[in-house]
């Protein structure tokens, strides 16, 4: 009798130790098919914005709920400023500025939060001069940018 003993509980613990590891394997390892939510699995836009030698450029990350604009603002005969402004049918955000100075390239990094389902449909883009002049612009959406002017 004690061998049948020894040999259920050593089944039982081998079975428990399996279930176990089952159970986490599942909880670690991600269904095939399931949606990632990772950096890679939001669309991305690109925007370039020349004006002579000056230059606005970027990326916009379209999130659920917001979107995430990074790049860079370079100025030269003049000051230029980088304008952002997000919009949705329930949200209307900016717009967001930053400006580099003549002789300077200014990275930037812009978050418009939109907290209803979709977030932000559309980020107008554009490029003014320091005295508040129109130079360029793009209008972005998560298929792609074009140019407004």
């Amino acid at each position: 009798m004690k061998k049948k003993t020894t040999k259920a509980k050593t089944s039982f613990a081998t079975a428990l130790i399996a279930a176990m590891l089952a159970v986490l394997g599942m909880l670690t390892t991600p269904a095939v098919g399931s949606a990632s939510t990772s950096e890679a699995a939001y669309p991305v836009s690109s925007f370039r914005l020349p004006y002579g030698a000056s230059l606005l450029a970027g990326e916009i990350t379209w999130y659920d709920r917001s979107v995430h604009i990074t790049g860079s603002v370079k100025a030269v005969s003049t000051g230029k400023t980088a304008w952002f402004l997000g919009e949705s049918p329930n949200c209307l955000v900016g717009p967001e500025t930053r400006t580099a100075s003549v002789g300077e390239t200014r990275g930037f990094l812009v978050d418009i939060p939109c907290n209803y389902p979709g977030g932000i449909t559309i980020v107008y883009v554009r490029m003014y001069d320091v005295q508040g002049n129109y130079l360029r612009g793009d209008i972005c959406t998560r298929n792609g940018c074009v140019h407004q002017d």
